[in-house]
Formats: structure tokens, C-alpha cells, sequence
């Protein structure tokens, strides 16, 4: 009997003796996502678990802005976030000096867009336009170029404390500041339901929502007069002062004025299932929800196909 006991205690140790708890396909891991990228980050979180869930990968998430996820990176102990806006070089900095090894990956292009009432004859505008319009410098529909008749007080919409309002104000220049009678909303969401519901109003999106919301808008033509405005994604010479829709196409070739990108970052990721996460994003089963919805991916070779 003794010899019994001892033997079941001996294989019961070796059962319990240490594990590796995780990998790049196995362990918990919480992820921020910035709201203004929402829907497709959304549908590439789902995926990678219902795929490796059975295996123990574990994913949880977050909406927030891209700035609350990048304070949050640096200040406490989140290991993987999402962003429609590259770190700081005082941003790496610190993370640098806290002895974090930093996984950074440029995962696609997308764009911000200007949406109007569907029942708005207009249908294209400049961003010095769009600038003058935030500001309060235009407030009326007959001050546009192009206002092909539409006339009254224009009623601008925006989430202003978004990644798409954040964007804005670094692209738009000159615009310092919103003006006072923007009709603010809590989402991109609430943003396209509210332009739908105001036939005088304009409103600024993130283009993946446009088909995620299935409301109701037009989506707005524009057209960058300047070309050294952008300083991150430069605009050829042969698009300056051409109007543009935010087609594939014209956000890869840069032509389009409001391209921007979507970025993940990780610490210390080598054998986490944050390496995993990432690994499975940057690939080729990750880029394809990029390009369903529009996006430009930008890791994997793309084929341009001919705008309607």
C-alpha cells in the first residue's frame, strides 16, 4: 500500500511540474482598438480567436482613441495596441528608457472621409475649403466653389475627441481649433446617423464605416490645391488640385487627400500570443480584411484594379 501512495504522489508532482503558460498561439492578451478603425480590426479580433481560441489563445478588447491607447502603451502595463497614428520619436524615447523592446508594424491605409446628406447636390470640395469650414471661416453652403445651388447655413458633425478629429487638426492647416458650433457626437456611428438625419449637414468619418453603417451619405470628392500640405503621404504632381474619391486606388497612389494609416504595436513580444496576433495581422489571412473592406494593405502585394 505504501509503495502504492508514493507512486501516485510521484506522477501526480510530475503532472503539476512547470509550463510554459503562453505562446504565440496560446495565453491571454487584452488589445485597444482604436474606434475610428473599429469594424475591420473587429472582424481580424474574431477571427484570430474563433481560429486559435481552441488552442488557448485568448483575446479580449477595447475601443478607445489612439491616444488614450498610446498613453496607456507607455504609462501601464497594456502589451498590444492598435493606432491610426505612428509613435512619437519622445514616444519611443520613453518606452526605450523603460527597457521595453518595441514590435511596431504599418498593417494598412485607410482613409478619413467627408460625407454630406444623400440628398446634397454637392459633390466635391478643397481641403482649404474644408479647413475654413471647421474653423467657422465658411458657414454657408453658396461660399463653396462647387456649391452647385445647394444654399444655407452648413451644420459641420464631428466626434472631436476621435482619432478622424485628431487627424484633422494635424492635416488641416491653419485650423488650430473647432469651431463653436460644432455639433459634436460620441462616434463615427452617431456622426453618420446624424448627417442622415440633417440634410444641411457635413460630416467627417473613417472610411471602413461608411460600408459597416450602411446609412444613407455621399461621400464627398476632394481635391488638395497644395502639394507640400501633406508631409507624410505626399501627393503626386499630376493629382494637385484634382478631386478624388477615397478609392483604393487613389489612397495607394496617394492621391486622395486624407490618407492615412493604421498601425500595431507590442512589447516584448518574441514567443507571446502577441507575436502571434501580430504575426497573423501582418499575413496574408490578415490582410484580407484590409482589402474587403477597401483598405489598402500594406504588407502584402497589391494589384490595383481600374476605377469605375
Amino acid at each position: 500500500m505504501k509503495r502504492f501512495i508514493i507512486a501516485s504522489a510521484f506522477f501526480v508532482l510530475i503532472g503539476c511540474g512547470p509550463e510554459k503558460t503562453e505562446t504565440p498561439l496560446r495565453g491571454n492578451l487584452h488589445v485597444l482598438l482604436p474606434e475610428s478603425a473599429a469594424p475591420v480590426l473587429l472582424r481580424a479580433v474574431q477571427s484570430f480567436t474563433s481560429i486559435y481560441g481552441p488552442n488557448g489563445a485568448q483575446l479580449s478588447h477595447e475601443l478607445v482613441s489612439s491616444e488614450d491607447a498610446i498613453r496607456r502603451f507607455i504609462e501601464d502595463t497594456t502589451r498590444c495596441i492598435l493606432t491610426t497614428r505612428p509613435l512619437t520619436e519622445t514616444e519611443r524615447e520613453r518606452l526605450k528608457k523603460k527597457g521595453v523592446e518595441l514590435t511596431e508594424i504599418l498593417l494598412a491605409y485607410d482613409a478619413v472621409t467627408v460625407v454630406v446628406h444623400y440628398k446634397n447636390p454637392i459633390e466635391r470640395i478643397t481641403t482649404p475649403e474644408l479647413q475654413r469650414i471647421l474653423s467657422g471661416d465658411i458657414k454657408r453652403w453658396e461660399q463653396l466653389r462647387h456649391s452647385v445651388g445647394m444654399r444655407g447655413a452648413i451644420v459641420p458633425i464631428l466626434d472631436d475627441t476621435s482619432d478622424v478629429a485628431s487627424y484633422l487638426l494635424r492635416r488641416l492647416e491653419g485650423l488650430q481649433a473647432f469651431r463653436p458650433d460644432l455639433n459634436r457626437t460620441s462616434s463615427n456611428l452617431a456622426t453618420l446617423k446624424a448627417v442622415v438625419a440633417d440634410p444641411a449637414s457635413i460630416g467627417f468619418v473613417d472610411l471602413d464605416w461608411i460600408d459597416s453603417a450602411r446609412v444613407p451619405v455621399k461621400l464627398l470628392e476632394v481635391a488638395e490645391p497644395d502639394p507640400q500640405a501633406d508631409t507624410t503621404f505626399r501627393a503626386p504632381i499630376e493629382s494637385v488640385g484634382k478631386f478624388y474619391p477615397p478609392h483604393p486606388a487613389h489612397l495607394y497612389r496617394n492621391y486622395y487627400p486624407f490618407k492615412r494609416a493604421i498601425y500595431a504595436y507590442g512589447k516584448n513580444t518574441r514567443g507571446t500570443l502577441t507575436s502571434g496576433f501580430l504575426t497573423f495581422l501582418a499575413n496574408k489571412e490578415g490582410q484580407r480584411f484590409f482589402l474587403k473592406r477597401n483598405l489598402v494593405p500594406a504588407t502584402q502585394p497589391i494589384r490595383l484594379k481600374p476605377v469605375e
